[in-house]
């Protein structure tokens, strides 16, 4: 797994990534040092953050990022959107990099890991009912809890919208699912031995539903993070894209969202993938832990009413309830007032005074605090008991700025500079001349 952070202001943007790498080989899970944040152009001042999937049907990012380096080369774009939707467009024609054999294969990797997620909480809610209503029939118990977990899945899908029919045609789905039935209805028999027919043709519209709509099956999917400057913005912009493979030639892609600093936001601290621990400093509280607050004290207000009118001593059954129909809403306002009040105060507390603080760092201090809040996501798993060491290794952080361009602050190699001179010369061969007349 990955925490990246981007913390931003008007004089820059900067970035940082851990580098552990997680893969599994023979059901064990081994930890690998990654690359995880690229220039996305030699001489302009952009970047990308790579998490989640480290490739995409195969082919690691860091060469796609490279490929797409090269073939960019100095040419520049007046926004920051721009250079996403040119590697976007990189994407969608490099057929040569995406074979269709390898599409199917990718798909159906994703496929399988979506039922083994069904199979799994299928088994795990018919061994809760196995044991609680004392069934003496395994298969029938399973039968019986994948019906309504089946049903769950599919709601879940079927809810999220359809990708944008302008750069994902609305057949692609039909078709790639037609042409691969025979491996689909393969998969559904090796994970659901136990299935009715109304289930497997669930599972048969579900794989469609996979590629047509823009949620993505979490293990597999890629984050891609760019941030940086546009010839024309003078403020730094961030662009986050989920991508979850290509499927007839189309990229799957979703933009999540667009941040940007101007005169109404002087400042943004986002971070991404693993994020709990840079949330929990920046609110003041464990994301989770508030929820299960927020829970707690709308069960409680909500449950006084009651206990309350039912100890009022000499009403009847008929006014009881009349009371309970008029204090059920007060209850209920203030219970969600509760919660509001509690998230207003961890706002102001907390997340708006280090938002302020951000606003006026200079560049070395952004790198510091994009450092430190992902060097405080690896120490938080290392010294937990009940979390995987999923964020780890050296981080490396990068500074955007308008007039300095990309800059490394920390950076890991896996060679020895001064044993590959080469490199830096053969580099330094490639990047472009600058015009007659422009500045060094």
């Amino acid at each position: 797994m990955t925490a990246e952070v981007v913390v931003m202001n008007r004089l820059g943007v900067a970035l940082a990534s851990d580098s552990a790498a997680s893969v599994l080989v023979g059901g064990r899970t081994k930890l690998y040092h990654a690359d995880k944040l690229f220039m996305l152009s030699n001489v302009r001042p952009v970047a990308v953050m790579v998490y989640n999937s480290s490739s995409l049907l195969q082919v690691p990012w860091e060469t796609i990022v490279k490929s797409f380096r090269k073939e960019l080369g100095d040419v520049a774009y007046d926004t920051l959107e721009e250079y996403a939707a040119a590697l976007i467009a990189y994407l969608n024609r490099s057929h040569g990099m995406f074979p269709e054999d390898v599409q199917k294969v990718m798909f159906l990797h994703t496929l399988g890991v979506l039922f083994k997620e069904i199979d799994r909480d299928v088994r795990r809610d018919a061994l809760e009912k196995y044991f609680a209503d004392g069934a003496d029939d395994g298969h029938n118990a399973l039968r019986e809890a994948a019906e309504p977990c089946i049903a769950r899945v599919f709601e879940e899908w079927d809810a999220s919208p359809d990708l944008d029919a302008a750069t994902f045609p609305s057949t692609t789905a039909m078709t790639f699912a037609t042409r691969l039935s025979g491996e689909i209805n393969r998969l559904i028999s090796e994970n659901f031995s136990y299935l009715g027919a109304s289930e497997v043709q669930s599972l048969t519209r579900l794989a469609r539903l996979v590629i047509q709509k823009q949620k993505m099956v979490t293990d597999t999917y890629s984050g891609l993070v760019l941030a940086g400057f546009g010839e024309k913005q003078f403020f730094p912009v961030l662009q986050s894209y989920k991508v979850g493979g290509v499927f007839e030639g189309h990229l799957k892609y979703v933009l999540e969202e667009t941040l940007r600093v101007d005169v109404d936001h002087p400042a943004v601290i986002k971070p991404f993938a693993q994020s709990v621990t840079v949330e929990a400093f920046l609110y003041g509280v464990n994301p989770q832990l508030y929820l299960d607050f927020a829970k707690a004290v709308l069960e409680t207000v909500l449950g006084l009413p009651d206990e309350i009118i039912d100890g009022f001593p000499g009403a009847g059954k008929k006014r009881k309830e009349a009371y309970r129909a008029t204090v059920a809403n007060v209850a209920t306002d203030a219970a969600a007032d509760l919660v509001d009040q509690f998230q207003d105060l961890l706002k102001a507390r907390h997340y708006e005074p280090v938002l302020a603080s951000i606003a006026h760092l200079p560049k070395n201090e952004l790198a510091h605090v994009a450092s430190t809040l992902v060097n405080l996501s690896s120490f938080q798993k290392r010294v937990s008991m009940i979390e995987d060491e999923t964020v780890g290794g050296p981080v490396d952080v990068a500074v955007i700025t308008k007039g300095d361009g990309f800059i490394w602050v920390d950076r890991k190699h896996y060679f020895k500079p001064e044993l590959n001179t080469h490199f830096f010369r053969n580099r330094q061969a490639t990047m472009p001349r600058p015009a007659p007349g422009d500045a060094e």
